[in-house]
């Protein structure tokens, strides 16, 4: 991860971006706060909209919520083998 000076020098959005593609990178102002910037994939889309779904949320809930368990050998039997 790279630090890049924001006061230091004049960038556009574009050569920021360039930087991004490489690593992922900190953005420092003048005033000294920082601004995380890295490239996504749509894995890390999905993941993020997923984890904003109320519905997708409770749903996992729920599935962690429950108790029942199978024994092996019932789970062989299930599968035939």
């Amino acid at each position: 991860m790279k630090i890049v000076e924001l006061h230091n020098e004049q960038f556009t959005l574009d050569e920021i971006i360039t930087l991004a593609k490489g690593e992922a990178i900190v953005l420092r102002n003048s005033d000294g706060n920082l601004f995380a910037l890295a490239s996504i994939d749509d894995f890390d889309v999905e993941i993020e909209l997923l984890k904003k779904n109320p519905d997708f949320m409770a749903l996992l809930k729920e599935l962690s919520q429950e108790k029942a368990t199978i024994s092996l050998k019932s789970l062989r039997g299930e599968l035939g083998s």
